[in-house]
């Protein structure tokens, strides 16, 4: 079957049920942290920036580490939609502006390390210290982010396919607007779509999704205006 849908989802607060970065800091980082989160919710420094500060006031052990990240929930339709993805050879691929090794022990944990994703790198340090690499930011980002979505939307979208967005915060609005044809929104980024007014439909989680990809073949819209993607039923 033609491929003709690419789909590109966030991972903390969408694919997760919390944001794990901010998990971690609330276990582990020193206090300066939330001052940090102060700066850059008034805009006086850029996501990219907030991130790299704040992930070198943590400390604690990998074990530590690896234990929360154990307990980490994900959404309970993720599993389903992935497989559903992949058995319709629909492209899925997570962009996360959040740590590398979070979301691969997350994803391996749940049977899904078969999903690519693209993140900041954490680096590890030995002494219970990390730091972050930021192999996928661009100056041009208008999100500011460390990973740049819309450069990497443009980079790995198939040629001609329509491209679908699945995500809930600031880290998704370049992609938003600089890279989807149509977003599935939560959060900040519904209140950005909304106001930009970019094609795009509320959800509330990926049991919705599914529900709205799959009965639109039945001319069942579920979520008015996003683009079918899966040719069959599942």
């Amino acid at each position: 079957m033609p491929i003709n849908h690419c789909i590109f989802s966030d991972f903390d607060g969408t694919i997760s049920v919390p944001d794990v970065t901010d998990v971690l800091l609330e276990a582990y980082a020193l206090p300066q942290w939330r001052a940090i989160e102060d700066s850059w919710r008034s805009g006086a420094i850029g996501s990219m920036e907030c991130m790299r500060r704040q992930v070198e006031l943590l400390r604690c052990s990998r074990e530590e580490l690896d234990a929360l990240v154990d307990g980490v929930a994900i959404d309970p339709g993720f599993r389903d939609f992935a497989h559903a993805c992949r058995e319709a050879w629909v492209p899925l691929v997570v962009l996360s502006d959040g740590l590398d090794y979070v979301i691969e022990r997350v994803l391996r944990n749940q049977g899904l390390g078969w999903v690519p994703f693209y993140a900041n790198r954490l680096e590890m340090h030995g002494d219970g210290r990390y730091s972050l690499a930021f192999p996928h930011a661009r100056c041009e980002c208008i999100s500011g982010s460390g990973t740049c979505k819309c450069a990497l939307m443009r980079t790995l979208r198939r040629p001609g396919a329509e491209v679908l967005l699945i995500g809930d915060g600031a880290s998704d609005f370049c992609a938003a607007q600089g890279g989807a044809d149509f977003v599935l929104a939560k959060g900040t980024l519904l209140d950005h779509c909304r106001k930009l007014s970019l094609p795009h439909a509320a959800y509330g989680n990926f049991r919705d999704i599914m529900l709205l990809l799959f009965n639109h073949q039945h001319g069942e819209l579920g979520m008015q205006g996003c683009p079918p993607v899966f040719s069959h039923a599942g």
